[in-house]
């Protein structure tokens, strides 16, 4: 009989610690983390200067640590009663970002950061899109993602904020995305 130990290192995960002086955050061990640390401090120096996005103030391509401003407030995903503002102030984050030559590939509720005033805060850039040229097709799918995650953001969170033209960009993504969630699953099933 033959027994399968299970594989440590198919989850890895980065470690952050966070004090009032600022965040560190290490990341682990191999090739794709590697990959994720430049990345993230390509996009930091990228993005310095803008408001609500944290300053990078030390890194070691050594140890895989960056070291950021820390970013006063709580995660949007466990604050209450956000201000319309947040959302229009997080609008321009997003569009000062995509200015700047950088996309996330998500944005999750957790790396946006709520203060008491309602000033927010995008924090985690391991996961984005680097723009190498202004008018290549990659960069183009990049802002597209980068801007529908942000109607999907204040759709979950400020659906009045939305025009009616973002209300039918959304429907129509949502539509795209259960049409190829089925021929995906179809695909399978024939399999």
């Amino acid at each position: 009989m033959v027994m399968s130990t299970p594989n440590h290192d198919a989850v890895k995960k980065n470690y952050v610690t966070i004090n009032k002086d600022g965040v560190v955050k290490v990341f682990s061990q191999g090739p794709a983390q590697s990959h994720r640390f430049k990345r993230e401090v390509n996009a930091l120096k990228r993005l310095t200067g803008i408001e609500g996005i944290p300053a990078l103030l030390s890194y070691s391509p050594t140890h895989r640590r960056i070291v950021i401003a820390r970013i006063p407030g709580a995660p949007l995903s466990v604050t209450d009663n956000v201000p319309d503002k947040a959302f229009i102030q997080l609008r321009t984050i997003v569009e000062d970002m995509l200015d700047c030559g950088v996309a996330r590939h998500s944005l999750p509720a957790r790396d946006v950061i709520v203060a008491q005033g309602g000033a927010v805060g995008l924090v985690d850039f391991e996961r984005c899109s680097l723009r190498h040229c202004r008018f290549g097709p990659l960069w183009w799918i990049a802002r597209k993602v980068a801007r529908f995650n942000l109607l999907r953001l204040i759709d979950s969170y400020a659906p009045h904020l939305l025009t009616q033209a973002e209300h039918r960009t959304l429907r129509g993504q949502y539509h795209l995305q259960s049409l190829f969630h089925c021929v995906k699953y179809r695909h399978r099933r024939a399999s």
